[in-house]
Formats: structure tokens, sequence, C-alpha cells
């Protein structure tokens, strides 16, 4: 009888902890999801002590705001892809009828109808673009509450530095909102994961120099094979923006892999003496040569400047054959 009693006060007792803990849990869930809602509205002191209260709280706050970043809702995402592929229905009457109730949708159709502006389809690519404009517009403070909230909750994630919110960063980093976009690249480049490449190169297309940049940096600052590669890739492109390449030639040096050399001289004579002079600085690094110039001057375009320069580079071939 006496066994059975304790048995009983232990399993109740036992039961008792566990409606504690998830009523704890509860709680504790109820008030992130408070303090990361308030974000929306929040500005200056309230804003950054919000914040902070998140940090504080630590990593369990994290399943909470990678939920809210990720905002998925697949039977919803399937409707939005079924009434952009209406879009380019031949019935005048569907592709208008898929027009309006897309606005109607606002800020949930928002993020596909953005990718959908690049469709190859002319008339879907056309209507998104329009509807996209016509939802901003009408929804501007809820764009706008959307965006403040987001960009701080990125700051957590990133204060916080753990990699189960890369999912979410690399969803907000293609975000239509260019706010958006540059804090989670920049959360992205911080993080500097190798599972986080593609997402990091996909963003060095993007339309904001910013973004671009922030991504060039996380790609630059990610070690591995792969990374090193699209960094090479951003050096040699004569297209991409100049100080994204100058990040690509000070990346290689940081390094400190002496086979960079060879890749740095092809770019000593290049058409942008801001990358010229990268090259350079790079390369005296990774020679452990910071006084050596062979006569090289990665300034001045004239005849002379330029032939004076072709004979400082065949110089320094010269001795990269001897010493590497």
């Amino acid at each position: 009888m006496m066994k059975r009693l304790v048995v009983a006060l232990m399993l109740g007792g036992t039961a008792l902890w566990f409606g504690v803990a998830r009523a704890e849990e509860e709680f504790n869930r109820a008030k992130i999801e408070y303090v990361a809602d308030k974000l929306q509205v929040a500005v200056g002191t309230e804003r950054q002590k919000s914040i902070e209260d998140l940090v504080r709280v630590g990593k369990v706050c994290l399943p909470i705001i990678n939920v809210m970043l990720l905002e998925e809702n697949p039977e919803l995402a399937g409707q939005v892809a079924a009434l952009i592929k209406q879009l380019g229905d031949n019935d005048p009457k569907k592709r208008n009828e898929a027009h309006q109730s897309l606005i109607a949708m606002g800020l949930k159709a928002l993020a596909q109808v953005t990718a959908a502006t690049k469709n190859p389809d002319g008339e879907i690519a056309y209507r998104c673009f329009n509807i996209k404009i016509s939802i901003e517009s009408t929804a501007a403070q809820a764009v706008a509450m959307r965006t403040r909230q987001f960009t701080a909750l990125i700051a957590v994630i990133k204060t916080l530095h753990d990699p189960s919110s890369l999912k979410a960063l690399e969803k907000c980093s293609a975000d239509s909102e260019l706010d958006i976009r540059r804090a989670a690249t920049e959360a992205l480049a911080a993080f500097a994961d190798p599972s986080s490449l593609d997402t990091l190169a996909k963003r060095l297309q993007d339309d904001d120099v910013n973004v671009r940049m922030l991504a060039g940096a996380g790609i630059i600052a990610t070690k591995s094979d792969a990374a090193r590669a699209k960094t090479l890739a951003m050096l040699f492109d004569p297209n991409e923006n100049v100080y994204l390449r100058r990040q690509a030639a000070m990346g290689l040096m940081n390094s400190g892999e002496k086979k960079y050399i060879a890749y740095l001289l092809k770019v000593l004579n290049d058409s942008s003496f801001v990358v010229r002079s990268a090259a350079f600085e790079a390369l005296q690094a990774l020679a452990k040569m910071p006084n050596e110039t062979f006569g090289y001057d990665y300034s001045g375009d004239d005849d002379a400047a330029v032939a004076a320069r072709a004979a400082a580079i065949a110089k320094w071939g010269e001795w990269w054959k001897k010493n590497s």
C-alpha cells in the first residue's frame, strides 16, 4: 500500500513538473512573440531594447524568429503560384481575375509576385510588375512595418550566430524589400558558411551595389575551394564593380596562399587602376616582398606608362617562374 502511494506521489510530481515546464515554455514563447511583434513599430532606443531583450533570451528564441522570417505556408504558396500561372491564360477574363485576386492577397503574395516579374512569359512578367506596384502602394504602411520587424529580427540572428537560422537568412536575402535583402546578405556574409555560397553568388547579380558588395565579402570570407573559385571569377570579371574586384584581390591576399600570385599577375595590367593597385598590393604581400616593385607602377594610362608597366610585369613573371 505504502509503495503504491509513493509511486503515485512520484508520478504526480513528475506530471506537475512537466505541467510547470510546459506552462513556462508557453509563457516564454508568448513573450518572444510579443517582443518580436513589437518590433514592427518600435524605433530608436525602444527598438534597440527589444533587440537586446531577444538576444538575452538566447538561441531558444531562434525557432520562433525563423518561422516568422520564412513565412512558410505551402497551401498559400500553391494558391499564389496557380494565380500567377493564370496570368498567362489565353482567356482575358481569367487573366484579369487572377490579376485582381493577387492584388487582394497583398503582402501574402508579394514575394512570389516579385520573383515572377522575371518570368519568361512576357504577359506574366508585365502583369506581376504592375501587381507588385499595386500591392506596395496600397500596403505601404504594412510593408514598412514588416521591413522594420524583419531587419530587427535579422540583427538578432546575426548576433546569436547560430546556423539553424541560415535557411531564414537565405530566403530573406532574396526579399522584395531592399533593406531586408541588405540586412540578410550582411548576416550571411558574417556567417561565411560554405552551404550559403550559392545564395551569396546569386546576390552578386542584385540590382543594388551594396547587396553585391556584401555578398562578395561573404564569398571572400568563406573558406572553401568553391569560394576561392568564385573569388577568382569576381577578380577576372571586367564587367564587375571595380571595388568588388578589389575586395577579391584582398581576399586572395588574406588567404596567405602563395599559389594565387599567378592569378594576380594576370590582372596587373587591368584597365582599372583600382584593380591594378589591389592586385599589386596582394602580390607584394604574398611574395613577402613589400618593398620590391621591379619598376611596376599601377598609375598612368599613357603609352609610356603602359610600356613601363608591361616591362615590370615581365620581370615579375620571371621572378615567379624561378620561385613558384
